[in-house]
This record gives structure tokens, C-alpha cells and sequence, in this order.
């Protein structure tokens, strides 16, 4: 025999008493039934009855997996809601900021308009009216600056005026609607009072010289002089 054979030979594991020797039927347990124990104390009741899961006994009380249903519905539900608030606050945020951005861009709709001069314009001509009133009361030291430096503004970068007026109207508009509309009342009968002035004042300037006229023509015909 050879020394392979001597160290490699083929082993009997029962004769070898590694695994006993089993001549009946080994039957399993009650703890490894997959069956349900009907609850005889109150023993059993605390630890519930005993299942057989993937070859293992297990026992679940049915307050314990109630109590943890409820605990996994109340962390899901609390999830949910917690994922549903953030979802809502995070649209309503890129709401507002594409309208605000759109809004910005659409204020300045004339490329022909140098933002920078005129801004540099509109905020010496505020600071011009702070100078000048320095020492009037303070009714004029406010509003000079805001009138001065509105003027600027719709003179040097009218297109982005206009735009901001229709925007802060229709802002004050949503948010303050009967005063709105008293304001706009007035402006309305300011601007016909004004037409109504300027036309008045047109139709006497034609009647004066109209007469002046006539009594230039008069004068040339009962003197014949050439007063024209």
C-alpha cells in the first residue's frame, strides 16, 4: 500500500461513531409545528403561540405585532406627510421664483436702455433732491428724493419704468383693491380735468389769434399800413 492510500482512505462516518447510529423514525417536536397551539395560560398569552418559519420556531404575541403595525403605519403616515409638506413648500418656492425671475426679466424689455447709466442717473437725481431740501421740514426732505429720482427714471429708462408701474399697479391691485380703484378714479378725472384744461386753453389761444388777426387785417385796410 502506498503512502497516498494510507493518509487518503475512505472514511465510514457512523462506523467511526462521528454520527450516531439511529435505527427509528425521529419525530419533530410541538415547538417545530407549523402548527397553531390553542392558548391553555396565561403563559401563552404573553408569549403567543409558536410557528415555524424557514425551519425555526418562532413565537409572536398578537399585542406585540399590533403594537408594532400601529408604530410602522404612525412612522409611515408621519413620513408621508413629512415628504407631502416638503414637496408643497419646495413647488411653491420654484413657483415664486420662475415668476420673480420672469417678472425681473420682463422689466427691462428694451435692449436700447443701458441699465447702469441710468441708474447711476436716477441716483444722483435723488441725491440732488436729499441736498436740496437738507434744510426744509421733513415732508419735503422725503418726497423730493422719490420725485426727483421717479422724474430721472422716466426720462432716462422709460421702457423699464412703464414695465415697473404696470407691475407695482398690478401688485397694489391684488393686494389692495378698493384703494386701487379710488386711485385709479382719481388719475382718471385728473387726466380728463387735464384734456378738458388743455383743449380749454387751445380753443382760446385760436380765439386770440383769430382776433388778433382780424385786427391786424383792420388796421392794414383803414390805414394801409403793413403791421404783419
Amino acid at each position: 500500500m502506498s503512502v497516498e492510500s494510507r493518509f487518503y482512505r475512505e472514511q465510514d462516518l457512523v462506523k467511526e461513531a462521528v454520527v450516531p447510529r439511529q435505527n427509528g423514525v425521529v419525530l419533530s417536536s410541538n415547538a417545530k409545528e407549523a402548527v397553531l397551539e390553542p392558548l391553555e395560560s396565561s403563559g401563552k398569552s404573553i408569549i403567543g403561540n409558536n410557528e415555524l418559519i424557514d425551519g425555526i420556531s418562532v413565537r409572536s404575541p398578537s399585542y406585540l405585532l399590533s403594537v408594532f403595525h400601529r408604530l410602522r403605519l404612525g412612522v409611515l403616515g408621519t413620513i408621508e406627510k413629512a415628504t407631502q409638506k416638503i414637496d408643497e413648500k419646495t413647488s411653491a418656492y420654484y413657483r415664486h421664483e420662475r415668476r420673480l425671475t420672469s417678472t425681473i426679466a420682463n422689466l427691462h424689455s428694451d435692449p436700447r436702455e443701458k441699465l447702469l447709466p441710468g441708474f447711476t442717473y436716477i441716483v444722483v437725481a435723488a441725491m440732488s433732491g436729499s441736498v436740496l431740501t437738507r434744510n426744509k421740514p421733513f415732508l419735503y426732505r422725503f418726497t423730493a428724493p422719490l420725485v426727483l429720482g421717479s422724474l430721472c427714471f422716466s426720462y432716462v429708462l422709460p421702457s423699464t419704468f412703464q414695465n415697473t408701474a404696470s407691475l407695482l399697479h398690478s401688485i397694489e391691485s391684488e393686494h389692495f383693491p378698493e384703494t386701487v380703484a379710488k386711485q385709479d378714479a382719481i388719475i382718471n378725472r385728473t387726466a380728463q380735468m387735464g384734456r378738458t384744461a388743455a383743449s380749454s386753453i387751445d380753443y382760446v389761444a385760436e380765439s386770440v389769434f383769430a382776433i388778433a388777426a382780424k385786427f391786424r387785417h383792420s388796421v392794414k385796410e383803414w390805414t394801409n399800413l403793413n403791421i404783419e
